[in-house]
């Protein structure tokens, strides 16, 4: 909220009036970026900027939702929402103008398609768009906000002709509308606007960076109502599907009781909560296989996949060797805050999850320039736990099973009071 334009006399100002007016004079001014990520009845919201090519982001705040704010991961009334976001920022002191926002992938339209390689990457947009080009896609694309990009993948042939795949990744304009009058709301200005398996991708792209010529990289993020499978190429996003959720991981309030209670007790604590088996994953496994060997056969491809694990339910007790062995594939678990490209990350550890972070720590790496990428920190911190399959050549060279203690490789981090 700003100040009224109607002249007012001195005396007439209250303490509430000039503590606005010089909050939105500190946020118009800064050269912060608001990072917002919506989610399921909640959003995340965080203030994150750039300094010494490495990102800085603090003061992460998250906020429930009644449920009926959200349709679909989208604000249900642009004003309530607006104003429900400016009271966040108001009450958490929270600077800056311009804000980057992250939408979670349920909320577009995402698929391969396939264009002529005579359409250079420049026209491939025109192409697309074009009634005649013969794309049977079941969205409008004139009514749509829309990316493609190139992918590596092999090119196919049919009739005599060569065609490109590219990754399309598409969201309707009333949706993107919807968004920008709720930031107008709150008198905030959108500078960037990701989808959460871009997001997920800039968190990954150390990695995505040393994929070989036969490997694809698989990102999975068991989030509490379901997990979300993406594949990777070396160009980004290949293939993104939703599978069903497994056991939850104790939240943040179950384990800061299940600790109180062991603590009261002098021989060990018996409690509800027993590591993941075999069993736990048996129809997450089954839906894996079945995807990932479909895709190879569709595309025509021989290759094998690295999963990477992350999400609040990434945490369970030997998950990594669990899945490891039931996929034959090498599983690694990362720690978002470790991330190489993330200097600071401030957070309270008994309200926030940083295994919960993923998708706005990506939002925030969005915002570094590509020059950024040349400067690393300590990549150890990033990959806490390793899973390498027993007929893997880097086994040989590691002696088999690299499972290691993720709660002694989890990365020191700042606490903010």
């Amino acid at each position: 909220m700003t100040l009224s334009t109607t002249k007012k006399k001195i005396n007439d100002y209250t303490f509430e009036d000039l503590k606005t007016f010089f909050l939105n004079l500190t946020r118009k001014i800064s050269s912060k970026i608001i990072l917002i990520e919506l989610g399921n009845e909640f959003f995340n919201i965080a203030i994150a900027k750039c300094q010494n090519k490495e990102l800085l982001i603090k003061k992460v705040y998250r906020q429930k939702l009644p449920t009926e704010a959200l349709e679909k991961f989208i604000p249900k009334d642009p004003v309530a929402f607006g104003n429900m976001i400016l009271g966040v920022l108001q009450e958490n002191k929270l600077p800056g103008q311009r804000v980057a926002i992250l939408l979670p992938s349920d909320t577009c339209y995402t698929r391969l398609i396939e264009i002529p390689e005579n359409i250079d990457q420049d026209n491939s947009k025109e192409f697309l768009e074009d009634p005649s080009s013969g794309i049977q896609i079941p969205i409008s694309i004139n009514n749509s906000d829309y990316d493609i990009h190139l992918t590596s993948l092999p090119k196919t042939k049919l009739k005599n002709k060569v065609f490109n795949k590219y990754f399309l990744t598409s969201i309707p304009k009333k949706n993107v509308n919807l968004v920008i009058n709720t930031l107008k709301n709150a008198n905030l200005e959108l500078c960037s606007l990701q989808m959460s398996h871009i997001c997920l991708a800039n968190l990954l792209e150390t990695q995505i960076k040393k994929l070989n010529n036969n490997q694809l990289l698989i990102s999975l993020e068991l989030l509490d109502e379901f997990s979300q499978f993406i594949i990777f190429d070396i160009s980004g996003p290949i293939l993104i599907k939703r599978f069903g959720s497994i056991r939850n991981y104790p939240s943040i309030e179950e384990r800061l009781l299940l600790n109180k209670e062991s603590n009261n007790n002098n021989k060990k604590q018996k409690n509800n909560y027993y590591p993941i088996s075999k069993l736990d994953v048996k129809v997450l496994t089954r839906e894996i296989k079945d995807t990932f060997t479909n895709f190879l056969n569709v595309n025509n491809l021989d290759m094998e996949g690295k999963v990477f694990l992350s999400g609040r339910n990434s945490q369970h007790t030997n998950l990594v060797k669990v899945l490891g062995e039931s996929l034959n594939m090498n599983v690694s678990l990362i720690s978002p805050i470790g991330n190489p490209r993330l200097r600071e990350f401030d957070y309270d550890p008994e309200k926030i999850d940083q295994f919960s972070m993923s998708r706005i720590i990506g939002l925030g790496i969005s915002l570094l320039r590509d020059d950024y990428i040349e400067n690393l920190n300590d990549e150890d911190k990033f990959v806490i736990d390793k899973y390498v399959k027993v007929d893997s050549k880097e086994n040989l060279l590691n002696g088999g099973s690299e499972n290691s203690e993720q709660k002694n490789k989890t990365p020191k981090k700042k606490v903010e009071g």
